[in-house]
Order: C-alpha cells, then structure tokens, then sequence
C-alpha cells in the first residue's frame, strides 16, 4: 500500500452517518473508511428501548456505507466484542497490517463508551490522529501523545527480543504476575537469530569462527551489545528489569503491557521463526 492511503476508523453510534460527511471537509484524503461496532449492536435484545437504540446504530453505519460506496471509497465493519479492550486491539493490528504505511485517523463522536475509551488509548501506537464532534456537527481534533515505538522495532532485533519474552508468559498470568526470565537464559534464545545492522570489518589475523545454524561470524551477539539492547527497551518501557530470584548476580527480564502492544502493532513475521510463532498466536 502507497504511502497516500488513509484509513479512517468510526466507532459506530446513532448519528455517524452525519459525522461522516462533515469529516470529509477537515480531512479530505481519506481512501478507506472502517467502522468498529459493538458486537451487541448486531443482536436483537427484548428491551424496546434497547431494541430501537441498536436499530438505530445498525442503519448508521449501513448509510456511511452508502456514503463510502457513492465516494467510491472501500468500507470494511469490523465487530469488537467483549472484554473490549484487546478485542479492539486484535482488530487494529489486523487493519494495521493490512495497512502499513497509511495515515489513521479516528472519529469517535459516537459509539459505546467503553469501545471509544479503547480506540482512544490505541490510537498512539498506530500514530493515529484523534477527531470527534463533541455538538455533532464540527468535528473536532483531539491531542493525543507522541508514542514513535515505530522506528526502534525497524531493528529487528528488538523483535527477537520482545517475542522471546513474550513466549515465556504464562496465558493466563499467574497470581505472582508474569514472571522474569534470567538475562542468560533470554541471551542464549536471542543469539541464534540476532542480525548485526552494521557491516563489522575482519581485523587482520583474527581467526575464522563458525557457528551452527548457519550462522555468519558478522552476527555475533557480543554481551555489550545485548546489554544496550535490554537497556534501550527497558528504557522505553517495553520491558522491566530486576534481579534474579535464582542468582542475586544475575538481571532477570520480563515484557511489560507497553511492550506486547509494541509487538504486536509492529513487529513483522518474516523476520525469524520465533517473531512469526508470536504474531499467528495473537
């Protein structure tokens, strides 16, 4: 996908059918339009007021379809069910990946309450641009924070890292939480895939060394290098450090929420086996 493509994601409520149109005069270069719904909506319920509400949200979101097809503009419904917040998420990875080098942008004049307060959380980690009409009439732009995880996860060492953490998290986690691994336990895992960014030059007379796995002596991990990396990540919050249980002389390492979102917005399955095994169980 282009650079120009630009996605913009509705949270489906009563009245986005003339939120819609409005929108197009703040942001005019939107290429495809996904609107996010409860699940709930999309069920008949007993309660007449309900009923008529859900009703109400089922034909907005059929006109902003109307609206996107007379535009010629794709529209996709994704449905978000509960607990909704990783719901959410599961489905911005999904049109995130299918998207990757588009601007997102988000409208969330309408919409459950709780669906609203999951986009407006996500939205950093994709660098989407947050808009509402609070009157429903003028949309409106909403600041959100500056979250650029996006080009530290281009190394994908980082990758190798944050997926090795992450396969060692217990789903569920435990009552303790989710447990720290032993830096030389998470070494040894990183080595076999770690890929150096920069060409190391041979110094003269140094000896040949070889490795299994088809390894090439330019990819060696040194432990210097490894340490910058768990401190860059520790640092970014993608990852949290304490001492061992087992070896007081020994760091122990886990991944924090901060970093599973990370990896899971940005991370990219062709980059080694562990990376991919990670992202198909999400």
């Amino acid at each position: 996908m282009h650079p120009g493509e630009h996605v913009h994601i509705i949270s489906a409520g009563e009245m986005i059918h003339t939120a819609y149109p409005a929108i197009f005069r703040s942001l005019p270069t939107i290429t495809r339009t996904c609107v996010l719904s409860d699940s709930a909506v999309y069920e008949i319920s007993s309660n007449p007021e309900t009923e008529r509400s859900r009703l109400a949200i089922r034909n907005a979101v059929s006109a902003v379809k109307e609206i996107s097809s007379s535009l010629s503009i794709p529209f996709s419904r994704e449905m978000v069910c509960p607990p909704v917040f990783p719901s959410a998420r599961a489905v911005l990875t999904k049109i995130r990946r299918e998207n990757p080098k588009a601007r997102f942008t988000f409208d969330l004049s309408g919409g459950q309450r709780d669906l609203c307060m999951a986009l407006l959380a996500l939205a950093p980690w994709i660098g989407g641009e947050v808009w509402s009409s609070f009157d429903g009439k003028i949309p409106q732009s909403i600041p959100v924070p500056d979250r650029d995880i996006r080009s530290m996860l281009e190394n994908v060492n980082y990758q190798t890292i944050l997926a090795v953490l992450l396969r060692n998290r217990p789903v569920p986690a435990g009552p303790a939480g989710i447990p720290y691994i032993p830096r030389s336990y998470l070494y040894s895992q990183v080595w076999p895939y770690y890929i150096r960014k920069r060409i190391r030059r041979p110094v003269p007379g140094t000896p040949v060394v070889t490795y299994k796995r088809g390894r090439k002596p330019a990819n060696d991990l040194s432990q210097a290098t490894f340490s910058w990396f768990m401190m860059t990540l520790t640092r970014a919050g993608l990852a949290d450090e304490a001492p061992d249980r087992q070896s007081r002389r020994e760091t122990a390492y886990r991944i924090t929420a901060n970093g599973e979102m990370a990896f899971r917005f940005f991370a990219d399955p062709s980059v080694n086996s562990i990376v991919k095994q990670m992202l198909d169980g999400s």
